[in-house]
């Protein structure tokens, strides 16, 4: 019979989140160990493996670059119930055959993990020499109800959602959902620090934290430590509301405007900053760090144009753009969102605009996504998800109006940004960096940029989106720098 380590190398590459290919050289790293007494009082032993993925290590260099997966499994008798969408397969394990499921799609995992947030427990590896523990870190104040059931939330790409459905005496009781990271990294998650931080000083611009799960483990990447980092987090669900993304495309389809939609967005968006500005640490805004992230545009600039030889004809106007933002006055460096769309936001119920997935770009390292930025990114991000809005209703409608509805909608939301802002108690100096269209404008480009490259490697139809973009607010530039 096959062993766990044959089993994963299999299934792991055919995972959305896995970023390695099908030659990958995989090898089990340590694990941490949870136990679920059922219904039926049978016992279920879960196996949270870390599993690394050697084949990206480098050729040469003291500093091992290899990706580190977590990976639940739930081991159940041969002849039992088991999910086929979770199966692996079958192996032997103390001495009895096993079928191996994985743990998301096995509501043993789900309810044996909020037992360990809920108790403030401790999971340790399968061996005593096992380094590897988890530890459940539950919200201050925080009222659970009992597990009833649980699945998986379909769609997502770097990690594993799992939708709990609670109850508390007899009645349903406010679901959770469990966000289990895929890819571990020492460090914090910046989606668990940040959102606690808005949590915990009352912000209901979030969902409410209920907890997150925490460990450690070897790593080849560490080596004078154990690595430390998040591994679950746990938080409030907020079922049958719509995203942004979703109602911007229904109202721009619909030909209805946007703006008080918008403008509220705005002002929600300053009120997140605000309070990220209050309760994490910020950093002057020194000319190093502006000419830094001018220089990281540049660089993207010349990247993109590699990728798509149609943007050359743009390069020296979009340096020109760059220049005129260095002569900006910046606002102070702090935490923000980090990959801001329309999609990231939902719309509640008597809380109006919620904001999720704080994790920042998912590609970038840790260290990038955990350290202080600039706010007008953000600002940018949902800029362009307006503009996504009119281009994709043009290419799949035909719509006319759509390019209009998407200026008034984005200056709504500018608008809404700068009330939240003066509400908020930022003005003056600060107020005005944080609103300079300079600024804006250079963030801007450098995500149609980023969106081009994209497009151009995965989408090639939707292309002429982020390139009518460049082209647009380059245009925009030259012409108020004209009439300065």
């Amino acid at each position: 019979m096959r062993t766990l380590i044959d089993l994963l190398r299999d299934w792991m590459p055919e995972q959305r989140w896995f970023r390695g290919s099908g030659a990958s050289e995989l090898r089990h790293l340590g694990s941490y160990v949870l136990e679920h007494i059922g219904d039926d009082e049978d016992v279920y032993r879960i196996i949270v493996a870390l599993i690394v993925d050697e084949q990206t290590l480098p050729e040469s260099g003291s500093v091992p670059a290899a990706t580190i997966y977590q990976v639940p499994l739930v081991l159940r008798e041969a002849d039992s119930d088991a999910s086929a969408r979770g199966y692996l397969g079958s192996i032997q394990h103390d001495g009895a055959s096993r079928t191996v499921i994985d743990g998301p799609h096995d509501p043993a995992f789900a309810a044996a993990l909020l037992a360990l947030v809920a108790s403030e427990g401790q999971a340790g590896g399968e061996t005593g020499d096992d380094v590897t523990r988890a530890f459940g870190l539950p919200m201050p104040g925080i009222q659970l109800g009992n597990f009833a059931s649980s699945r998986v939330l379909d769609g997502e790409q770097s990690n594993t959602s799992i939708i709990c459905e609670m109850r508390r005496d007899d009645e349903a009781a406010t679901p959770i959902i469990m966000k289990v990271f895929r890819i571990l990294a020492d460090g914090d998650n910046p989606d668990v620090t940040l959102q606690t931080a808005l949590a915990s000083a009352g912000s209901r611009r979030v969902p409410a934290v209920v907890g997150n799960v925490s460990g450690m483990w070897l790593d080849p990447r560490v080596s004078d430590r154990p690595a430390r980092g998040n591994l679950v987090f746990v938080q409030e669900f907020l079922p049958g509301v719509e995203d942004a993304w979703r109602a911007a495309l229904r109202a721009g389809a619909s030909g209805d405007d946007f703006l008080t939609p918008a403008r509220t967005l705005g002002q929600a968006t300053a009120e997140v900053h605000a309070v990220l500005r209050k309760v994490m640490p910020t950093v002057p805004t020194t000319p190093e760090r502006v000419e830094a992230a001018l220089a990281a545009m540049r660089t993207r600039l010349d990247a993109t144009i590699a990728e798509v030889p149609a943007l050359a004809e743009f390069r020296e106007r979009a340096l020109a753009c760059f220049a005129a933002a260095r002569d900006a006055e910046w606002p102070i460096s702090q935490r923000i969102h980090g990959d801001y769309h329309l999609g990231q936001v939902l719309a509640v119920p008597g809380r109006n605009w919620v904001l999720l997935d704080f994790e920042g770009e998912p590609l970038s390292p840790l260290e990038v996504r955990n350290a202080p930025d600039c706010a007008v990114r953000d600002v940018a991000g949902m800029l362009r998800s307006f503009d996504y809005v009119s281009g994709s209703l043009t290419m799949t409608a035909g719509s006319e109006q759509a390019h209009d509805w998407a200026i008034a909608a984005r200056k709504a939301f500018i608008e809404g940004y700068g009330e939240g802002l003066v509400e908020q108690g930022i003005e003056g100096k600060e107020l005005r960096a944080l609103l300079d269209e300079r600024v804006c404008a250079a963030y801007e480009i450098d995500k149609a940029l980023y969106e081009a490259r994209y497009e151009a490697l995965h989408r090639p139809d939707w292309l002429g989106i982020p390139m009518g973009a460049i082209e647009r607010l380059l245009g925009e530039r030259e012409s108020a720098a004209s009439n300065r």
